[in-house]
């Protein structure tokens, strides 16, 4: 047994105390709690917090001055001899254009940060999917290689045995050998693919990757037609409908720049009591003088990211609904495949590793030809356990990227 204990170890199959198993739902439930979805959740926040801002006016500037001291003569630095000589205090106010095109920058701003929360709780979510279907299956592959490694001992032993009665070959004992050992090496190799796995998983969920998983693989009903009808709704293709409307936020903001920016102010002057205060007000407008070279370029610039953005979202659209038909077109295979390799490939190699047992038992075949009936019975089990997770990993991309519910 001594082979099988390797294995066992080599695996780190010793069983570990945890609270709660870990489901593919509760890895699914703690990805969307991950860093980098928190990071997008952040982002979200404060672009909406600077959507109020965008539309306000700059602060007004307060104006404090003296004019017309006197520099020479008699009335030198006196503030109290020339009747043009005053202290002055008032307030500037900048009315710039295009407050409202700000705010529907601003506004287009936290739609896209949304597109991209969403976009990344997607990935998240279809990362720790993945993560725990590849490491739910290596453990199942562990399972199928451990029982036939210790039938593979048990049959070295017996033919140990068989030699040293003088009932068996050299080459029988020799072969036996052989194929526990090949058997203790893929355990190995599953074992470093286990630790890969769970490494990946870790990538998404944290420590809580290492709790052991739930005995039950998940089960995606797979609607091809309201698949079709949800294709729209794809967390990327919102990404790009949001990058339209920054663009065109962007065209709206280069057109209101074609509009001057004002401002106007409002200045009370202190003179000497015998002269009489005084009070002004004055506008400034921008004169928009050079339009063909700066105003103009940058809206033509502008309308261009906008086709931009169409052109990509039209393209990304037919990039995903063709992404769509291939994955659903290769779930329906996998789905006939598996049941196929349940339904005849597998039984017929269970039936032919028992058949050889028997026959190995009664003297009427060989060790050679046991070896290779079980090995056909464990490349049909490994087989069969292949299509499930690939099937699995399609129909968890399908269901979280366009279904609406998860099993």
């Amino acid at each position: 047994m001594r082979v099988a204990w390797l294995a066992c170890c080599a695996l780190g199959w010793t069983p570990i105390a945890h609270a709660q198993d870990l489901s593919f739902n509760d890895a699914l439930a703690r990805a969307s709690d991950g860093p980098r979805v928190e990071a997008g959740r952040a982002s979200v926040r404060a672009a909406q917090l600077a959507i109020g801002p965008a539309g306000q006016l700059p602060d007004p500037e307060l104006v404090l001055g003296l004019e017309n001291v006197p520099l020479s003569g008699v009335d030198r630095y006196r503030l109290d001899r020339d009747e043009m000589t005053m202290q002055r205090i008032g307030i500037m106010q900048e009315m710039p254009s295009g407050l409202g095109a700000r705010r529907s920058m601003a506004e287009a701003e936290a739609d896209r940060a949304g597109a991209d929360l969403a976009l990344a709780e997607l990935e998240a979510r279809l990362g720790a999917a993945q993560a725990w279907i590849s490491l739910h299956y290596v453990e199942r592959r562990a399972e199928a290689l451990q029982a036939l490694a210790e039938e593979a001992v048990a049959a070295a032993g017996a033919a140990r045995g068989r030699l040293a009665a003088g009932a068996g070959t050299v080459d029988e004992t020799i072969a036996a050998e052989i194929e526990a050992a090949r058997l203790a090496d893929r355990l190995a190799e599953l074992a470093a693919a286990r630790v890969r796995a769970r490494g990946e998983l870790r990538r998404w969920i944290g420590a809580a990757a290492d709790q052991e998983l739930a005995a039950a693989a998940p089960e995606f009903a797979v609607d091809a037609g309201q698949m079709r009808e949800r294709l729209r709704r794809h967390p990327a293709l919102g990404a790009y409908r949001a990058e339209i409307g920054a663009a065109q936020a962007g065209l709206a903001m280069a057109r209101a720049e074609r509009r001057p920016d004002w401002s106007w102010g409002l200045t009370y002057g202190r003179r000497d009591p015998s002269f009489g205060d005084m009070a002004s007000i004055e506008v400034r407008v921008g004169l928009p003088l050079f339009q063909p070279w700066r105003q103009g370029p940058l809206v033509d610039a502008r309308r261009a990211d906008v086709a931009r953005a169409e052109a990509d979202t039209h393209a990304a659209e037919r990039e995903y609904s063709a992404n769509l038909e291939a994955q659903l077109a290769e779930y329906d295979a996998l789905s006939a495949n598996l049941e196929r390799a349940r339904s005849v490939r597998l039984p017929f190699a269970v039936q032919r590793a028992e058949a050889a047992a028997g026959a190995f038992a009664a003297g009427r075949a060989s060790a050679a030809e046991l070896i290779e009936a079980r090995r056909a019975r464990l490349e049909a089990e490994l087989e069969a356990i292949e299509l499930e997770e690939r099937r699995a990993l399609v129909g968890a991309q399908l269901t979280l990227q366009y279904g609406e519910s998860l099993p």
